[in-house]
Formats: structure tokens, sequence, C-alpha cells
């Protein structure tokens, strides 16, 4: 370990630390040096616009309980849908509250018979959060992963409560202009479109206004241009766009409309031309469809509380859940068990991604016939638009994976007992109260914290594994069967120009001899005895000329072609041989078979 010298060391020197740290100058007996007067920056900040106030080496986490807060956490204000379900297996009870009436809910003390409690939240509003981490006490840091909405999927364990993040995918409908006369919209929800230049689409920054005679101009300057992204007049300098758009709800019929974030301005909205050009070329558009990315933040709490929080798809997940709870024959209801609840909320989030797999492997298949009938460099564009959607969803649904493992290897070390398992597992019995079994107690776990996933919701995780699985291996293969169709096409177009190049040169090759010769007897000599003669004197020399030459090139291409036919016709006679043999052997055979 190095010793740090003391000043008496170096003689001759006069060391002065404090002038050295203010930035003053100092003197030596040799010579005399210099200090800036100000210190360099050393760390260079960057501020991400999806993460305000953002300090390098700030206080981690946000806490609840501070008196001040930061007014990006103040500003965070919208009116949230919040749903309280308290149940267990002899009764549910379930009500909708607001921003304002959920303190007044969550201070009235949970019945005995209710072990277990569901508060979905959807909509993100600081005042909602603070109530909710103010009261149960909620970690600092889940918070901050809860309030930055590209937080990566992962599950946090603390003292008394689990953190579970992971983003939703799911298949919506674009709000079109033939959407406008069948949906109740406002006249405030415009129609998305992408060809605008008039500056009115109130989703997009302004673009630069033309007039109509300067029209025909501004195309021809657009053409001359490299590329045909639209232009934007940005008078800020911020180089940035709206992170929402509003579309509907699902794809059926009738679906509300809300604000959603697609898969492009959720992986990246610092450039808006390339954003805006990549959802115009989705594989998706002119179905009228897009994805929709949210981030979903699940607390599992200790005692036996799940607290789930969505930006806007809270009603799709909900829905099926409480179906299930009104019915007391579920293995939902019966249990009463928190972490089968987290079970079936991040079930139904890998299910909304089922459609969303469909709908780009028909794009596939569309993309595939094109490729095999008409290949061109736009079909080349489509397939690499494609390929990059493929590898963002991966991107996002692959590490599901190890957030369910990450559950499953949570698992309580004493399981169930089988006559229970049994019973969760089986049809209820007629008879009154018999298909009710006692609320299991506590079970110790081997990690530093009190959250139990319970044996059950463990064996029922292996089936959310199963899902994720499959549906990352159509991704796979979606995507390997992307690449294979562009080697396909740029194959065909390469043969297709090989067969244009060999006619090509088919004819060079015919006409080599006639070119010769109108060559030789067009050249303008004093005493040539040859042109002296007809017109026909050249072709008594040039049909010769050009059949030999043409049997010389063509007889090595003739040979190889009737080599070619010549073993096809074997082999197909061949073929034609073994068939008939095999339609005689099965005509004995039923001869026998009749003759017995």
């Amino acid at each position: 370990m190095a010793v740090p010298r003391s000043p008496e060391i170096l003689p001759g020197r006069q060391q002065r630390f404090g002038s050295v740290a203010s930035g003053a100058s100092f003197e030596s007996n040799e010579t005399t040096r210099h200090r800036r007067l100000s210190r360099s920056n050393t760390v260079k900040t960057y501020h991400e616009p999806t993460r305000p106030n953002w300090q390098p080496g700030a206080e981690p986490g946000i806490d609840t309980d501070a008196e001040r807060v930061s007014p990006h956490l103040e500003a965070l204000r919208a009116r949230c849908d919040i749903l309280v379900a308290d149940f267990g297996a002899e009764q549910l009870e379930t009500v909708q509250v607001e921003n304002n009436s959920l303190e007044e809910i969550l201070t009235e003390k949970r019945p005995p018979h209710l072990p277990c409690r569901w508060i979905s939240v959807n909509g993100l509003s600081w005042d909602v959060i603070k109530i909710l981490g103010q009261h149960y006490g909620l970690h600092r840091l889940a918070i901050e992963d809860l309030i930055h909405t590209r937080t990566r999927t992962k599950c946090d364990w603390y003292s008394d409560h689990a953190f579970v993040v992971l983003t939703l995918q799911k298949l919506v409908r674009i709000h079109s202009h033939s959407d406008s006369e069948d949906c109740d919209c406002s006249d405030d929800d415009k129609a998305i479109s992408y060809d605008d230049i008039d500056g009115s689409n109130d989703h997009y920054p302004e673009r630069e206004r033309v007039p109509f005679w300067k029209k025909p101009f501004k195309r021809s300057k657009r053409a001359q241009s490299s590329h045909d992204l639209p232009k934007y007049r940005d008078p800020e300098g911020l180089d940035k766009m709206g992170d929402m758009i509003r579309a509907h709800s699902s794809t059926r019929d009738g679906a509300p409309l809300q604000n959603i974030r697609t898969l492009h301005r959720y992986e990246s909205m610092q450039n808006p031309e390339h954003t805006l050009f990549m959802e115009k070329h989705s594989a998706l558009f002119e179905e009228n469809l897009v994805v929709s990315v949210e981030q979903v933040a699940i607390f599992l709490l200790s005692d036996n509380t799940v607290i789930s929080f969505f930006e806007h798809s809270g009603a799709d997940i909900e829905e099926p859940i409480l179906e299930r709870l009104n019915s007391p024959a579920t293995m939902l209801r019966r249990s009463a068990d928190a972490s089968l609840v987290l079970q079936a909320v991040i079930d139904a989030i890998v299910d909304l991604a089922i459609p969303v797999k469909e709908a780009y492997n028909k794009a596939r298949k569309d993309l595939q016939i094109d490729v095999l009938t008409n290949p061109s460099m736009n079909t080349s564009k489509a397939l690499h638009i494609f390929t990059e959607e493929i590898d963002m969803l991966q991107n996002l649904f692959k590490p599901i994976i190890n957030l369910v493992n990450s559950l499953r290897d949570h698992k309580s070390t004493e399981p169930y007992p089988p006559e229970a398992m049994w019973d969760l597992e089986s049809t209820p019995r007629k008879k009154k109260n018999e298909h009710r079994r006692p609320q299991p107690k506590r079970l110790y776990t081997q990690s530093p914290t009190s959250v139990v996933v319970s044996a059950l919701a463990h064996v029922y995780l292996g089936d959310v594994l199963d899902h994720c699985i499959t549906i990352i291996q159509s991704l796979e293969q979606m995507d390997a069967s992307a690449n294979n169709l562009s080697s396909l096409m740029f194959n065909t177009i390469g043969a297709r120009t090989n067969t244009n190049m060999s006619i090509i040169a088919l004819v060079t090759v015919f006409f080599a001899p006639l070119t010769f010769l109108c060559g030789y007897f067009g050249m303008n000599f004093q005493h040539f005895e040859g042109i002296r003669h007809s017109d026909a004197y050249f072709w008594y020399i040039a049909v010769p000329t050009t059949l030999v030459f043409m049997m010389l090139i063509g007889g090595g291409v003739g040979y190889r072609t009737v080599k070619t036919w010549a073993a096809r016709f074997h082999l197909a006679k061949a073929r034609r041989g073994r068939k008939q043999r095999q339609q005689q052997l099965r005509a004995r055979q039923r001869q026998k078979a009749m003759m017995v």
C-alpha cells in the first residue's frame, strides 16, 4: 500500500495545499507554475427528457413522507379509477373510488373474513401514489421506479413487500378518418394523419405551411433531397415530440379513445422524423393497428395485499380477474392468496400479447407473398421495419421470463399440504361449507423478507412461463423467417439480373461476327478488291461465319442442356416405374385378401 508523502519529504518546494485547492498560484525554487482560476467540469451531465430534474449523484429514490417534493411530481396529476377488492372464500366486496376518497377507504379496517385485498389503480397521479406509499410504507426506490415509466422489467424484494415491474403490450386500433363517424368522439379527438402538411394535427409538431402555388416547386425540391421524411418547424430547438397519441383502447368497434404510447415512442422519442417514419411504414399500419406499450407496477405486501398501477389499461386486466373473483368456485377466490392474484395479473398481461403476435404473423405472411411474387426494394424496406419491430417486442417480452423465474424461485420452503392443494384445485362439493378451508398461516422463507409466494402460485406461474416461452419462440421464428425472406428476395433479384444479363450476352454474341465484318468492310482503303462485289458478297461471308461462331460458343451450353434433359427423363422414368410396381404390389395384396 502506497504511503502519501509528507511536505517535509519534498525539499526546496513550498507546499500550499490551500492555495492549490482554491485555484491560486504557488511558487517553487525552480520555476513558477500557474493554476487555472476555475476547475473544469469532470462530469458532463445530460438531462434526459423522460427523467426531469435528474442529476448524477442525487439521493436515490422518492420519499412519500417528504414535505416538499419536486415540481415534476406535483405536476403528475391525473384522474385515477381505483378498484379496491376485498375477498375471501365466502364473500367478495368491491368498491370503486377516486383520488379524493381513497384515503378514507384505507383507514377502514379490513374485515377478518376478507383476508385478501387487491387495489388496482388505473392512472398515475402523485396524490394517489403518496397516499398508498405512506399507508403501506412502500420503499422509496420502488416509488422512483414506479414514476419513471421506462423501468426495466424486474422484481425487487424488500423487508415487507415485493415490487414487480413489467411492460404491457396490447393491440389497439388507430383513430383514423373512417372511425370518426362511428365512435363517440369529441371535436378535439382528431384522426391521426401522417400525410397532413398543413400543420393542423395536434398530436405532432407543426409542419411548415406551403402555399398551393408553391407546392409543385416544393415537391421538386423534396425530390432532389436524399430522403422523404417530413420537415418540422421547431422554434424552441427542443427536437422532441409528443409522447402519447390518441387511439382506441382495443381493436373492437366502439372502443373508447385514450392516450397511448406506441412501440416506437416507448423505445425512443428523441428523433421525431425517425419515429413518424417508422410508425407510418409499420407492418400493421395498413390494417389501422398499432402496438400500445405501457408500464405496469405491482406491489405484493406481506399482509396479503396486492397493489397494481396501470397507466391506462387497468380495465383490460380487471375485467377477467373480477369475473373469476365473482365466482366462488374459482381457485383464485377460494385461495384468498395475494401471490395468486399477482400471478393472475401477470398472466393477463401475457395473454394480451397473443393478439400482437398473431397480427405480426399475418403481416409476415403478407410480406412472404410479396417476396415470392414481386420482390422489390419497397419490400426490402418493409422487411427491415418488420424485423426491427419484432426485435423491440422481444426486448420487451424476454425479461418477463426472468421475472417469472424470480418469483418461482422465491417460493415458500413449506409447501401446501396435499389435502389443501387438492381442495383448492377440485370442484366444490355440494354440501354446505365443505369447499372452504382454513386460511393458511404465514410461512417462512429463506430470504430476508416476509413476503410469501405460495406453492400454489408457484405451480401456476409455471403456466405463465409456458405462455411466455411460446410467444418468444413465435417471435424468434418470425424474426428468422423475415431474415430468410430478405435473403430470398435478394437472391431472386440477383437471379433476375443474371437472366437479363444472359439474354443481353446472347444478343451480343450473335451480333459480334456481323459487327466485325461490318467494321472490316467499312474501312476506307484505296485498293480493296472485296468491295467491288455486290452486297450479296457480304452475306456469303457473314452467314457461315456467324453459324460457325454460334456453334462454337453454344456447343458447351447445348451439351449441358441435353445432358440435363436426359438425366431428368431417366429420373422421371424410374419414378414412374417404381410407382407402377407399388400399384401392382397393392393389387396383388388385395387379391390375396379377397381370396382369404
